[in-house]
This record gives structure tokens, sequence and C-alpha cells, in this order.
């Protein structure tokens, strides 16, 4: 957002053509400070409100989580302190302005503006107010890091209820992960306030956020190897699922999809038994125990290779099966068609889904 040069040349531009859209606005200047040691803000914009002087106290911040607003607008208040009293006007800028960092700024009377196209200054007879809906700048290093097959390894834990603070060392070695894995997923909740750090360690303050995000995050098609499955003869669900399982023997699958959604909180019927492997059996095997034959779709068994086994943890009993985590069977449900997404939502409306979230 700043460089040794000065402020970023898209901030002015999108702050000139804001003030811009004010008839009774004039910019008389422009400023960056290039200050080593953040002592100064980062940009002073004198504007001429119907002849009224102002000037807009600007401060940049490289990520427009919460967590980096609150500090954002401390910073602002402890530069806007000694102007007390004369026409001056705090303003934060960030590559991108969630709601809740909104909603932060404008409980602090400060202004916002971000390159996505948020913006909010109220000032004088200043009003603009704008909102898009989703972030163009989301950056892939930023996703990656806290939906990508290991950090969603420690989300699956912390998201398991009911909710409780974790030390890092014991999330990491719930999760099977590194304690340096651990460590970035907690930086990440907390810059989002989508966790909080209590005296026993990170607790999720705010699951659904997390798993809202995470759906959008979410790709089948990238994480898993899928196997279908025509049956010759018909079977209802439960039957086909303790076949299946004295089939593979050793190799217990863990059921997911609409059979584990259907054992944790019926309320349609099973279209299609699905279950996670740790490796796809030989072709043969499913077609002369079952009598089937694979299929590119339309089958009513579905064999699934995960790209990384954290699918598999936690994970839970019922009647006898093994089952993926709520969380898991909630995330394969909403792609997978045959009305999966309101299965979806009728398990995460359950009371006790993922051992309860209250």
């Amino acid at each position: 957002m700043k460089s040794s040069r000065g402020l970023d040349p898209k901030i002015e531009a999108v702050f000139r053509d804001l003030l811009g859209r004010i008839p009774f606005l004039q910019v008389k200047s422009f400023r960056a400070i290039n200050e080593v040691y953040g002592n100064q803000p980062d940009a002073l914009v004198e504007v001429e409100a119907r002849g009224k002087p102002w000037v807009l106290v600007v401060e940049c911040k490289r990520q427009g989580h919460p967590q980096h607003v609150r500090h954002g607008l401390l910073q602002l208040q402890r530069f806007l302190e000694p102007t007390r009293g004369r026409p001056c006007y705090g303003v934060l800028v960030a590559p991108f302005i969630s709601k809740l960092s909104a909603d932060l700024c404008a409980e602090a009377g400060v202004g916002y503006v971000d390159l996505a196209g948020n913006a909010r200054l109220a000032f004088d007879q200043v009003f603009i107010e704008t909102r898009v809906a989703d972030n163009p700048f989301r950056e892939k290093r930023e996703t990656r890091s806290l939906f990508g097959p290991r950090a969603t390894r420690v989300l699956r834990v912390l998201l398991q209820g009911p909710l409780h603070p974790w030390k890092v060392a014991e999330l990491a070695e719930s999760a099977r992960v590194s304690v340096g894995w651990a460590s970035a997923v907690r930086r990440e909740l907390l810059a989002r306030e989508w966790g909080v750090e209590e005296p026993g360690g990170l607790r999720v303050k705010k699951p659904h956020a997390i798993l809202d995000a995470w759906v959008k995050a979410d790709d089948w098609r990238k994480r898993t190897t899928t196997e279908e499955y025509s049956l010759l003869l018909p079977s209802d669900p439960v039957h086909l699922a303790e076949k299946l399982q004295d089939t593979l023997k050793g190799d217990r699958p863990a059921f997911t999809q609409w059979f584990a959604a259907w054992l944790r909180h019926p309320h349609a019927t099973v279209p299609v038994v699905t279950a996670y492997v740790r490796k796809l059996p030989e072709e043969t095997v499913i077609t002369e125990a079952f009598l089937a034959r694979q299929v590119s779709s339309g089958g009513r068994l579905r064999l699934v290779l995960p790209k990384d086994e954290g699918v598999f943890s936690p994970a839970q009993k019922a009647r006898g099966f093994d089952l993926v985590s709520d969380v898991q069977i909630y995330l394969d449900l909403l792609p997978a068609g045959l009305r999966g997404d309101e299965q979806a939502a009728e398990l995460r409306k359950w009371p006790d889904f993922a051992g309860g979230w209250a």
C-alpha cells in the first residue's frame, strides 16, 4: 500500500475519483508522508468543502481484516488527538474492507476506502458510501494458508464442538500437522476475529463465518478422485454400506454425503452411498462383489480417494459405521447434486451439528 516513493498511485486515484463526485468539494493537495518509523500518517489530503478547509488523515493497511483495522484505528486516534477541535477527518485504507471492518470504522467515526469499490466518507456536509459484495483482491496465498489441506486439518479439529480453547502444541498434535501450521492458522483466525485468545489457548468465536468462507474456497473435484458404480441388484443403503465394509475388509471406509448425513440427522432418502477410502480397490473387487459396473455418473455407490487424509479426522461412528466429521459431510454434500444442498442445510441447522456450537 505504501512504497519508499510514497502512497500507492492506485489509492490516490481512488481518492480523487471519490472526492471528485462531490460538486462542492475541491481537492487542494494530496501529500504522501514517508515516515520510516510509522509515527506519522501515510498521507494528508487537503480539501475544501463549501469554502471550509478540511484535512483527511490517511492510514494505510496491507490487509483489511478486523485485527489490522483495529490497529489502524488506534493509530489514527493517536494521529488525530493533537488536532482535536480542528477540521480533520481520519480515513483508513486497505485493499479490501470487509463488512465487519467497515462497521468498526463507522463506530469509531472514521472513514474508509478500498480498491474494491467500498468506501464511506462522512465529514462536514460530505457523505459517500458504496459497498460491493465480494473481494476481487483476495490473495491466493491467503486462501491457501487457511483453507489448504494442512490448514483444514486444523480447522476440522477447532470446529468440533463443544468449542473450547486449544494450546498450539495440542492443536498441532490432534490435527497431525506441524506446530508451524497450527500457529499459521491461529494467526489467520485471530486476524479475522473468527477466533479469540483465552487463557487456555485459541478458541473459535465465529464457527459459521469460518465454515461459510471454507465453502467458498472448497473444490470437491480438485481434492478428490472418485469412482462411481451402477448396481445391477437393488439394495437398501444400510445393506450396501455393510457389504462395502465387508468387501474392503482391513481398509474400513469412512462414509460421507447422503448416507452419513442420514445416519447423523435423517432428512431425505439416500440416493447414493458415498465413502472415502485410503486406497481405491481394483475395479473387479467391486464389480464382482456387487454385480456392478463402473460408470461416469448416475451410480448408487461412490468411492472417493482424498488428496489429503485429513478428511478422516476427526472421525465419528453411527450404527457401527465410520463417518467423517459433520463439517466434512456438510462440505461434501453441497456440490453433490441430487438435493444434497438441502440435506446439508438441514444437517447444519441441527443443534448437535459438529457436536454443538452454542
